[in-house]
């Protein structure tokens, strides 16, 4: 284990892992991300934040399901 990957932020573990040609490297920043998820550990650097450009939930729209075509609607 890595000792200086405990130092490191979600988001600096998350590059170090997709973006390291060191296969050992990226081997252990995975191992520390498994670790932080099981103890619980959230440093918040790689929350997602709702803008209206990256917004894509359309509350007003409402999907209806028809399941027998010959039952009508009460």
């Amino acid at each position: 284990m890595n000792l200086a990957l405990l130092k490191q932020t979600d988001k600096q573990l998350n590059a170090l892992r997709f973006e390291q040609p060191d296969k050992r490297l990226a081997k252990d920043a995975k191992q520390e991300q498994l670790r932080r998820r099981a103890v619980g550990f959230w440093d918040g650097t790689m929350a997602i934040t709702i803008t209206e450009d990256n917004a894509s939930f359309d509350a007003e729209k409402t999907t209806e399901y028809v399941y027998a075509t010959e039952v009508e609607k009460i």
